[in-house]
């Protein structure tokens, strides 16, 4: 399941939520749910492109520090594998470029749903200000799923290294 998250990472979580954002509006245009003032929806949505822009570059400062490792790392030429620690291993493998594809993702997410919030702050009409609520959802189910992508990432490598102690 979760390999085939990782296959399509930015098709789901924007799939999702478009579709909490769709269930929502659905029961706000039925009445069933009321929507926050604009103004509380412009002030969240000034936070979220905020705290977006911030996750952006940590998980910037963490694909860095992968790539740095990388360049130092003894590669396997081949032959004797096992002298080559399993963590080294990792570099010459599909999962190392996996894992930067998807930290580069989580950065483009990220940072477009800052773009969202910032330009619709700046440009969206005050009449039209209260929908920002529903920007405001996609935003935030995108930016959880970013950072638990970014998690899981950090606990595969972790477990790699783990291996390698052991």
């Amino acid at each position: 399941m979760i390999n085939w998250y990782f296959k399509h990472p930015l098709l789901i979580d924007y799939f999702v939520g478009s579709v909490i954002s769709g269930l929502l509006f659905g029961l706000y245009h039925f009445d069933v749910i009321k929507l926050p003032e604009s103004t509380s929806s412009i002030s969240t949505i000034t936070d979220l492109s905020t705290i977006s822009l911030t996750l952006a570059g940590f998980v910037l400062t963490l694909l860095t520090v992968l790539i740095t490792f990388k360049t130092g790392a003894k590669l396997p030429n081949g032959q004797d594998n096992e002298a080559v620690p399993l963590f080294d291993l990792f570099f010459s493998t599909h999962l190392y470029f996996q894992t930067t594809d998807l930290l580069k993702g989580c950065i483009k997410s990220l940072i477009f749903i800052a773009v969202l919030g910032f330009s619709l702050k700046l440009l969206l009409p005050e009449r039209l200000a209260i929908y920002v609520f529903f920007s405001n959802v996609l935003g935030l189910v995108i930016i959880a799923t970013t950072l638990f992508r970014s998690l899981m990432i950090l606990t595969r490598i972790i477990n790699l290294q783990k291996e390698n102690e052991t």
